[in-house]
């Protein structure tokens, strides 16, 4: 302690203040001074104890310090070049060495005070790790601690070890990695395709200074790769600055017009690798990310396989050229004639456009020379008229149980998985599990936990459906191989996912069915595959009917109703609440089992995708669903409002 006032000082102040009272007090009445000279002598008597008291509590404090500490360690203590301090076990300062008085701000007023006053309310919560880190004023200590037993009187001595400058080493090496950002045209080839070599000149020229522009006030390098793909190079601190504009540049691009169509990005962006090989790699990962979700976005793609994307307005743009489909279906082809057998799995509560793709490629493996098999639960499927039909026609499709498939996998099984990405939504994940060769078509925009190991990953968000890209495949790999029965298996994919050809369709899509029905698809068989009973007819219209309008733009409908019908009415319902004149977006609610599952329709307005994976799920723009583990409806009602609310904030943003 640097200075205690002796209890002598306080009294000789104490008689002071007394002989001025009973002089000011001979001046009042005789009752009031006699009161005024008890109270003043009770006071004095009251705080003389407690300064004894006190007194006698540091006298006990500092006995324990000098007991606790040797006189050699007490010397080295003060003369350490560290701050160092000492205070009891409940935290009170007793003691600190001219260390400490010299580097710590206002070190003289601590005397008393506890610790974790002084430096922080979790300070000694912090230091059960064994070390924290502390600010003060414009300085950063690192804390660490040991016991000392004061007879009696445990304490703690506390180490500040001063690593302002190395915190602020680390920060600029943190501040300079390398960012990497590769960025690609989406529709250049598909927009200039009859253009003048003058106009795609123009054209990629106007592109050009909007993507210089969007890092021409920062530090970088942009440079051009090729006719429509570009890098840019820069520090991460100069990457965090052109974060806060929310990628702007999409929104720029997209205004340049050339005819009909407008031009729209894909960034793909690499940050935290070890060096700019790995930082590269990792742009053109995100890349791929980006296009495989529509394009017009960027995705950042942070290290332990993170992502996080900006943008996403624009719809995928279809592209014409089938050279891409030819490839891949001779591919499909020849891993089909060498493996042992095939393996036909879609997701969880497979719809028309999953069982369908299945059915189709299982006639295609067998017209190869090989034994193929469907996975399909029937107790969870929202495509039960058309396995029953394939059992009434007594066809060759070997629709089995997961269970029922697993003995027959081998080292040299293909297992090809549509409509589907993630291995979690698969319908019976252990067949993937126990499959080497993988096989991934489909259309929906690429997640995060995609399936990465893949010896093929078909992935096209262009198209209407699953089966539009399964009938291109076929007409290469073996048309023969569609008989009625595929055709109309594909054709009813296509018009469920296309909404009866109104959305996501294109020129292929038509193409596409007008050769299945070339291949003897009848469109009224195919419409009696969308007939459901007069119980979910009932079901469906009391979901619409019960539908709430929320933030005047999205339907939000309940279905409490638990049965064999409830999941295919809630779909229904969701379709048909889009009819409503200003809705975006329906979202209709059903249980099954202990999840609340949410499905998510739009029309091209509201990206429903993009909410449904807030909430774990995904999907496509327009159609999308998710599962969500709460225990009532209100719960999820309330996950699915925060959703909309974040997804509209950043659309506005955005803007």
């Amino acid at each position: 302690m640097r200075k205690i006032w002796g209890v002598g000082k306080v009294f000789v102040i104490l008689l002071s203040l007394l002989a001025v009272t009973v002089a000011t007090g001979y001046f009042l009445p005789k009752y009031a001074f006699e009161i005024s000279l008890v109270l003043t002598a009770v006071g004095a008597i009251v705080t003389v104890v407690t300064l004894l008291g006190l007194h006698t509590n540091i006298g006990r404090i500092i006995s324990g310090v000098s007991k606790g500490i040797s006189t050699a360690q007490s010397r080295a203590l003060s003369e350490l070049k560290v701050p160092v301090l000492i205070a009891t076990e409940q935290g009170e300062i007793v003691w600190y060495n001219p260390s400490f008085e010299e580097d710590i701000p206002d070190a003289t007023q601590v005397v008393g005070k506890n610790v974790d006053k002084v430096f922080g309310l979790s300070f000694r919560n912090e230091l059960r790790d064994g070390k924290t880190e502390i600010s003060l004023g414009d300085r950063i200590f690192s804390v660490t601690d040991s016991n000392v037993d004061g007879e009696g009187t445990p304490l703690k001595i506390y180490y500040l070890f001063d690593i302002t400058e190395l915190r602020n080493i680390a920060d600029e090496y943190a501040a300079t990695r390398p960012v990497v950002a590769i960025v690609a045209l989406d529709n250049i080839d598909e927009i200039m395709k009859n253009a003048k070599d003058s106009e795609i000149a123009s054209f990629r020229s106007e592109v050009q200074k909007k993507i210089e522009g969007f890092v021409s006030h920062v530090s970088s390098i942009c440079r051009k790769l090729s006719g429509d793909r570009y890098i840019m190079v820069m520090e991460e601190r100069h990457f965090h600055a052109l974060g806060e504009h929310g990628f702007n540049v999409l929104d720029r691009v997209r205004e340049i017009k050339f005819g009909d169509s407008n031009a729209t990005l894909s960034i793909g962006v690499g940050i935290g690798g070890a060096d700019l090989l790995e930082c590269s790699e990792m742009a053109n990962q995100a890349l791929e990310m980006a296009l495989g979700r529509g394009g017009d976005q960027a995705v950042v793609k942070l290290p332990n396989n993170e992502y996080k994307f900006y943008g996403g307005v624009a719809g995928a743009i279809e592209k014409h050229n089938k050279v891409r489909a030819r490839i891949i279906a001779n591919s499909l082809k020849g891993l089909i004639t060498s493996s042992s057998n095939v393996v036909l799995m879609g997701h969880r509560f497979a719809d028309l456009d999953a069982l369908g793709s299945c059915i189709a490629l299982a006639s295609a493996a067998k017209s190869l020379g090989k034994d193929a098999y469907i996975v399909l639960d029937r107790s969870k499927t929202m495509a039960e008229p058309l396995y029953k039909r394939a059992e009434t026609l007594e066809s060759e499709c070997n629709i089995l149980s997961g269970e029922e498939v697993l003995p027959l996998i081998d080292k040299e099984t293909l297992l090809i998985i549509t409509d589907v990405h993630r291995p979690s939504f698969l319908d019976c994940p252990e067949i993937y599990n126990h499959c080497t060769n993988v096989v991934v078509i489909d259309h929906h925009r690429k997640a995060v936990d995609y399936i990465d190991d893949a010896v093929l990953f078909y992935h096209e968000t262009a198209v209407s459906s699953t089966c539009e890209m399964v009938t291109e495949l076929m007409q290469y790999m073996c048309p023969k191989a569609i008989g009625q029965l595929e055709a109309e298996a594909l054709l009813s994919g296509i018009m469920l996912d296309s909404r009866n050809f109104v959305l996501n369709t294109g020129v292929r899509t038509f193409e596409a069915s007008a050769t299945l029905r070339n291949r003897g698809a009848d469109p009224v068989t195919v419409k009696k595959l969308f007939a459901g009973s007069m119980d979910a007819y009932k079901l469906r219209a009391e979901i619409v009917g019960s539908a709430v309008l929320y933030d005047e733009d999205c339907a939000i409908a309940v279905n409490e109703t638990a049965n064999a019908v409830s999941r295919v009415a809630s779909s229904q319902a969701a379709d048909e609440l889009l009819g409503i004149s200003g809705v975006l977006g329906s979202f209709v609610l059903c249980k099954y089992g202990s999840e609340v599952n949410i499905s998510a329709r739009s029309l091209g307005g509201m990206n429903v995708q993009i909410i449904m994976e807030k909430l774990g799920g995904g999907g496509h723009r327009t159609m999308a669903a998710c599962q969500l583990s709460v225990d009532s409806f209100g719960a999820a009602t309330e996950k699915l409002k925060a959703a909309i609310d974040e997804y509209k904030k950043e659309t506005r943003k955005k803007g």
